[in-house]
Formats: C-alpha cells, structure tokens, sequence
C-alpha cells in the first residue's frame, strides 16, 4: 500500500511539472504539438520545451526541422510568481543565456492578471513571449509565441503560437 501511494504521489507530482499545448495552425504549417517539462535542479528553474510541427505539404522543410527540444534555464525566482513580479517591477534582467523582458499585464481565457513576457535568447535565433499564470501547470505558462529569426526569407519572422491544452 505504501508503495503505490508513493507511486501516485510521484505521478501527480510529475504531472504538476509539465503542461501540454496545441500548436495553432500558421501559414506555413497545419498545426503541431508541444509540452513544457520543469526538470529538477535545486540552483536553477530549468524548463525543458519540446514539439512537433505538423507542415503543410507544399512547405520544403525536412522531417527533423519539425520536431525538436530547446531548454531554458532561468532564475530559481521563476519557478512561480516571485519572478514575474520581480521583472515587472525592473522592466528587464540580464541571465547567462537570455535577456528577459516584461511587457505587460493580460487577460487569456479564464487566466485573469497574468504577465506577459519576452525572452531574448542570446544565440539570437528566436523571440519567445510567454503569457504566465501562477494557476498553470509546469512552467506556468497559459501560452508560448515563439518569432523566429533567421536569413531564410520565409523563416525569418515567422510565428508558431502554442496555447495550452484544457
């Protein structure tokens, strides 16, 4: 009996340290999938984002350009609302490998006061807006919007939205 409680215990917790998305339908892709998966660190709030891109049949991309993983490792602040409020009140801050930005207070669906920010990865190949919401699973966050920024014309500003499944 103890060992499956202390299952169900692991289990919930997992599940309170990840979310599921849906990636809304772009101009060059038909939708897609994507999770956000807080990994265990005691110094840093690590956030694992992996995904799939379902392209449109026309768009020349090959197969491993659809599915793909990129790690964040943000301040320990971060991992609830401790950090949101913190970058609202500086405007900006500095990590190793982002700029962090807030841009605003928002309104999605039934997630009301939430923050709305920008991260600015240093290697310079996207913009990612976050809406985040301290009643949201894993991360936090209700919506990611990721820009991307590349010298391939028809990359180069486009946005895949991802909003998370209900």
């Amino acid at each position: 009996m103890k060992t499956l409680i202390l299952i169900l215990i692991m289990t919930m917790s997992s599940l309170a340290h990840s979310a599921q998305y849906t990636l809304r339908e772009g101009k060059l892709h038909k939708g897609g999938v994507a999770s956000v998966e807080v990994l265990p660190h005691s110094g840093l709030f690590i956030v694992k984002m992996d995904y799939e891109v379902y392209k449109r049949a026309w768009v020349p991309a090959p197969p491993e350009a659809l599915k793909g993983d990129t790690v964040l490792e943000l301040p320990t602040q971060f991992k609830d609302e401790r950090g949101y409020l913190e970058l609202e009140t500086l405007g900006s801050m500095s990590i190793p490998d982002a700029e962090l930005k807030f841009i605003r207070r928002t309104n999605l669906g039934k997630y009301h006061d939430a923050y709305e920010a920008l991260v600015l990865p240093k290697n310079g190949k996207t913009r990612i807006e976050v809406i985040y919401h301290p009643d949201v699973p894993g991360a936090g966050w209700a919506q990611v919007r990721i820009t991307f920024i590349s010298n391939v014309p028809l990359l180069n500003g486009y946005q895949a939205i991802a909003d998370l499944k209900n």
